[in-house]
């Protein structure tokens, strides 16, 4: 007679295991929330301004209103990376919020805006026009944001601070525009509104294509606000607050326009005169490094923006 073989004693089936969820940091995701919300309401008063309002004035409102929700996207895009190294609950997840919540701040909602005060201002033209134009600038937002993405893995090195942006940053891009309606609003005159309504039609693709360009944008919080600077520096700074505090509007929007046509205006400038050489020495700053010597120093004073 064989020996019965033995066998496992059998064990009720265990239901495979649901995946755990994300754990979300509640600060930094907060304000990177405010972000998305800020766009939602800035598309929001986009349409109340696009749903038959009669009134000038009231139109005009509705688009200072989603000016300074653009704005205030800006702020809360500003601070939510810093919250999160300062708390230490930078994720990839935090990551990822924070490009969709710039599509829809700086990318939708700026586009939209353009567009309904560029078909108010020419009611003569083809809607289908102002259409194509602002799809340059939603394109060259969505493009510049995937790019950032993956050529940002060379910033998550310890000791690398990013200094130089390839393209124009889409917050800078949807901050012209942001600034240029308060601008309108606080010079309602001819003069002003015939010029500015052409930055609106004309500018909006300029500013998309920007995006996508290679031209060398600074940093401009690690490289002039960060360290240690000279007695010169820190009076032009106090000067600078002082002029935003008197003149805010104005500011704002000098700020922005100068800071989009920086690119296009130091490649010039490099070309002909071989500076600035930062544009030169770092122009590689989002690349991904293919090998050991294209990776920094570690005592590189660089880190992502």
């Amino acid at each position: 007679m064989r020996p019965a073989l033995s066998t496992p004693s059998p064990r009720a089936a265990r239901p495979a295991r649901r995946p755990r969820l994300v754990v979300i940091q509640v600060l930094p995701t907060l304000v990177t929330l405010g972000n998305v919300l800020a766009g939602f309401l800035a598309i929001s008063y986009v349409v109340d301004a696009w749903a038959g309002v009669a009134d000038v004035d009231a139109r005009s409102a509705l688009w200072v209103r989603a000016a300074w929700c653009i704005v205030f996207g800006m702020v809360c895009d500003a601070l939510d990376g810093r919250v999160a190294r300062l708390t230490g609950a930078a994720s990839a997840f935090g990551a990822e919020l924070d490009s969709l919540a710039d599509m829809i701040t700086f990318g939708v909602a700026p586009a939209l805006l353009a567009k309904s005060i560029a078909q108010t201002e020419f009611p003569h033209l083809s809607t289908k026009l102002t259409a194509v134009l602002a799809m340059v600038y939603v394109l060259g937002a969505s493009l510049r944001l995937a790019r950032y993405n993956v050529e940002s893995q060379r910033v998550q090195e310890p000791g690398h601070v990013t200094r130089v942006f390839r393209g124009l940053p889409s917050p800078g891009a949807a901050g012209v525009l942001a600034s240029l309606v308060l601008l309108r609003d606080a010079y309602d005159a001819v003069e002003v509104t015939r010029v500015l309504r052409w930055v609106f039609l004309a500018g909006t693709p300029i500013l998309g294509l920007l995006m996508v360009s290679r031209f060398a944008f600074a940093h401009v919080m690690n490289r002039y606000l960060t360290g240690a600077r000279s007695p010169f520096a820190i009076l032009i700074l106090v000067v600078a607050v002082f002029l935003a505090l008197e003149h805010p509007v104005e500011v704002l929007a000098g700020v922005f326009c100068t800071y989009a046509a920086s690119g296009p205006l130091l490649y010039l400038a490099r070309t002909a005169f071989g500076r600035p050489r930062w544009a030169d020495d770092e122009n590689d700053d989002e690349d991904v490094p293919t090998s050991p010597d294209d990776r920094p120093a570690p005592d590189d004073d660089g880190s992502r923006a």
